[in-house]
């Protein structure tokens, strides 16, 4: 399956926000070099989607792997266990 700019810009990128001398910089780790700069920090992530977009439009088009979103979990013991064993986990999750 061919990944395109409309798949990558579906996944849910951890992004940060901090506070910088002239407002914020939102950017995200995984993506080096993938930031942008706001007066607020609405503008800084408002920007930060154009800046997204452009990133994965210039990495496909140089045919540059892109890192995906990886998740770490700290996951307690008797998760764990109903995962190995395949128990149902609902009732530890919180949505």
């Amino acid at each position: 399956m061919k990944k395109d700019k409309k798949y990558y810009m579906s996944l849910n990128y951890p992004i940060q926000i901090e506070k910088v001398d002239e407002g914020f910089c939102a950017f995200i780790p995984i993506l080096k070099g993938c930031k942008a700069f706001g007066k607020t920090s609405e503008i800084a992530l408002k920007e930060l989607d154009a800046v997204k977009e452009g990133f994965f439009d210039v990495f496909l088009k140089m045919g540059k792997s892109i890192p995906k979103p990886v998740i770490h979990l700290d996951i307690p013991y008797e998760i764990f266990h109903g995962m190995k064993h395949r128990e149902e986990l609902d009732p530890f999750i919180s949505y």
